[in-house]
């Protein structure tokens, strides 16, 4: 439902995006990376948008960035867990990330 400020900018909310585990690359270890492509609201962190086959990257601080295909660095390798991906970009010494992963989706 509309709330207040969707109401006064007329900006519609947005439901919870997820990665779906077709878009996952086994990196081994039980590690994956995400292909998100050239997804409209990312960029890389040279600032230009995100291109084809592109991969998520989960910044130190939480956000979200993209790395060209195949990259898999700290920032890129998450493990499946029930509650989702999980990033955990500078290993011990950082903070831990959380992004939803769907097992299942239609339109298949």
């Amino acid at each position: 439902m509309p709330n207040d400020q969707a109401r006064q900018t007329g900006a519609a909310p947005k439901a919870i995006e997820v990665i779906t585990k077709d878009q996952l690359v086994d990196q081994g270890n039980g590690e994956v990376t995400a292909t998100v492509g050239a997804h409209p609201d990312l960029r890389r962190d040279d600032g230009q948008p995100a291109q084809a086959g592109d991969v998520l990257s989960i910044q130190p601080d939480g956000t979200y960035q993209t790395r060209k295909k195949g990259t898999n660095g700290g920032f890129e390798r998450a493990v499946v867990t029930p509650a989702g991906l999980v990033y955990r970009p500078n290993g011990t010494a950082g903070r831990s990330w959380l992004v939803p992963l769907a097992s299942d989706w239609p339109n298949k």
